[in-house]
C-alpha cells in the first residue's frame, strides 16, 4: 500500500506543472518565479496552437501584459522567424459588442514547438475587464482578418489574478 502512496504521489507531483485543461478553457498559473518576482500566466489550447497571458512584478512600470501566440503559419497570417506584424486582438463581449487591442507582434521560430508571436498589450483596467468579460477572443491579422479564434472559458479567473500578482489593471 505504501508503495502505491508513493507512485500516486510521484504521478502528481510529475504532472502539476503541466497545463491541463478541457479545450479552449484558460488555465492560470500564479506564484514566484526564478528571480522571486511574483508573476501570473493564464494559458488556452486549441488544436495545435495556444495562447498566453502573462506579467510578474516588473511589468506595472510600464503597464503592459505580455502576449504569446503559439502557432505556424495561418492562411491568413503567414509566420516567418523575425517578422513583424501589427495585429490586433478582438474581445467578443456580451451583447454583440466588441473591443479591439492593437498588438505589435515578432515571430520567432525556435524549430517544432518554439514558434509563437510574441507581443504586449496595455493592462489598464478597462482592458483586463473586457478580456475577463469576452465571450471570444479573435486574432486579427495586418488586414484586420480574423486569423485565429479562442474560447474564453476561464479568463475572468486568471484575470483576477494579474492585479493581485502584477499590479496591473488598478488604473
Amino acid at each position: 500500500m505504501r508503495t502505491l502512496v508513493v507512485i500516486l504521489v510521484s504521478i502528481v507531483m510529475a504532472t502539476s506543472g503541466t497545463w491541463s485543461a478541457n479545450a479552449n478553457e484558460w488555465t492560470t498559473r500564479f506564484g514566484k518565479n526564478v528571480n522571486g518576482l511574483a508573476y501570473a500566466n493564464m494559458r488556452t489550447e486549441k488544436h495545435e496552437f495556444a495562447f498566453e497571458f502573462y506579467c510578474d512584478g516588473n511589468d506595472w512600470e510600464d503597464n503592459r501584459l505580455g502576449v504569446k501566440f503559439f502557432a505556424i503559419s495561418l492562411p491568413r497570417l503567414y509566420a516567418q522567424d523575425d517578422a513583424d506584424a501589427s495585429l490586433s486582438l478582438r474581445f467578443l463581449l456580451s451583447g454583440g459588442t466588441d473591443y479591439q487591442e492593437p498588438l505589435d507582434a515578432h515571430y520567432f521560430d525556435g524549430g517544432p514547438g518554439d514558434q509563437a508571436w510574441l507581443g504586449s498589450i496595455n493592462a489598464g483596467k478597462f482592458e483586463l475587464d473586457a478580456l475577463a468579460a469576452s465571450r471570444r477572443l479573435d486574432i486579427l491579422n495586418q488586414d484586420g482578418e480574423l486569423a485565429y479564434t479562442f474560447g474564453t472559458k476561464g479568463t475572468a479567473s486568471g484575470v483576477a489574478a494579474i492585479p493581485k500578482h502584477c499590479k496591473l489593471g488598478t488604473e
